[in-house]
């Protein structure tokens, strides 16, 4: 298996968190007393105060959480404690003894896994807007660790100015050492976002570079039919009028059902080349994987190439049923049109089946079905295929719930904790 698919790294995140927060407390203990020691003379100084108060700003956060942290330990060491003490009072009655062992742990348990507390102590806000929206929480994030990393080093800049017959300079080397704990914690902030926006699914465990063409992978937990009525988790209010023509916000914030676009004849420009237009394709995992890590491939098969030789799509998730020979992956593509060969169900389409003579003339082939839920076009090279997205069905993707991805924003407490 692929490193990158550890799922006890992503679930040990919150302990990692906690070892950090704690020894950022322990730190701040040290300035603290650094600071009000009677030898150090910081007290008195005006540089060394308001380094002290820019130091207390940006570590106030990492403080309380510190605080919590060694109250969650100091709870477990004496409920460690008691059962060890329970154990040597009881050991004539085995079957008390074994019933407090058991209910200690498991109470331990509880408390590590309780999902508000291991938020709590990393400070991650779960406000349902950012279950679809994994990029806003880091930036978020990013934005609350610049402030104080800036706060701080203003502090260590005023902490060594503030004269030789102070303790300034070892308050200052104290703060700077703080420093390794915020770029520790911005460090889990990246792995954490990165599982989530530039997400991996379980059958991709290639360690080549993915096509310049790929965009991401969309855990499927995240499309729209997973979308909810809370506040910031609807789906797009614009519904089938939308105009929004980003590949992610399609998957994420639409019905499966959702067509992009009108019919093509409707929204084709005079330059050819200056139409875009969104398609759909439905593969195997396997074949997806294939795709992101390299290019489309030219489907040559007579019996499945009803408008030629190409590479199909359809116009919405839900069309590519009954359409594709093979399932478990969906693609979501922006492609340039090109010139293009319109037919209906009237034309000679069976002159088209598996060849392609129509490439010296036009790029794409679009079929205009009586119902236009049954459209489907082809293009005649992967190079008119510009972006895409993917997303891998559950039966075919672990990852997401061996990360616990689908439960992350469960037993939220006060709407964000």
């Amino acid at each position: 298996m692929c490193w990158c698919h550890l799922a006890c790294c992503y679930k040990a995140l919150p302990l990692y968190t906690a070892a950090i927060l704690f020894v950022e407390f322990i730190l701040v203990i040290v300035r603290i007393a650094i600071f009000f020691s009677p030898s150090s003379q910081l007290v008195t100084n005006s540089q060394a105060v308001a380094g002290f108060i820019l130091d207390w700003i940006s570590s106030l956060a990492a403080t309380l959480l510190g605080i919590l942290v060694a109250l969650t330990i100091l709870i477990i060491l004496l409920a460690i404690l008691a059962a060890i003490l329970a154990a040597l009072c009881s050991s004539s009655r085995n079957r008390v003894h074994s019933y407090n062992e058991d209910s200690t742990s498991n109470t331990l348990k509880d408390l590590w896994k309780n999902k508000p507390l291991q938020r709590l102590i990393q400070l991650n806000c779960n406000c349902p807007c950012y279950i679809a929206r994994p990029k806003a929480r880091f930036i978020a994030r990013l934005v609350f660790l610049l402030v104080c990393f800036i706060f701080r080093i203003i502090a260590i800049a005023l902490y060594a100015s503030a004269g030789s017959n102070t303790n300034g300079g070892s308050l200052a080397i104290v703060c700077a050492i703080s420093l390794a704990c915020l770029g520790t914690i911005f460090l889990i902030d990246l792995y954490h976002y990165g599982v989530w926006w530039h997400y991996r699914p379980q059958c991709d465990t290639r360690c080549s570079l993915l096509s310049k063409k790929h965009k991401r992978y969309i855990p499927y937990h995240l499309i729209g039919v997973n979308r909810t009525m809370r506040l910031g988790d609807k789906p797009c209010p614009d519904g089938f009028q939308c105009r929004n023509r980003l590949l992610e916000h399609i998957l994420i914030f639409h019905s499966d059902d959702f067509k992009p676009q009108e019919r093509y004849s409707q929204v084709q420009q005079k330059n050819p080349d200056d139409t875009l237009y969104i398609g759909f394709h439905r593969t195997k995992p396997e074949a997806a994987v294939s795709i992101a890590h390299s290019d489309f491939s030219i489907s040559t098969n007579p019996r499945t190439t009803m408008l030629g030789q190409g590479v199909y799509f359809a116009r919405s998730m839900a069309e590519t049923e009954g359409k594709a020979n093979s399932a478990g992956a969906y693609i979501c593509a922006e492609i340039q049109m090109g010139r293009v060969k319109n037919v209906s169900p009237g034309s000679d389409i069976n002159a088209l089946r598996g060849t392609r003579d129509w490439w010296a003339t036009y790029d794409t082939v679009y079929y205009n079905h009586s119902n236009d839920s049954r459209d489907e076009f082809c293009v005649k090279s992967p190079d008119q295929i510009l972006r895409w997205v993917m997303v891998v069905d559950p039966e075919c993707d672990e990852k997401v719930r061996n990360y616990g991805l689908d439960t992350e924003f469960d037993d939220t407490k006060c709407g964000c904790i």
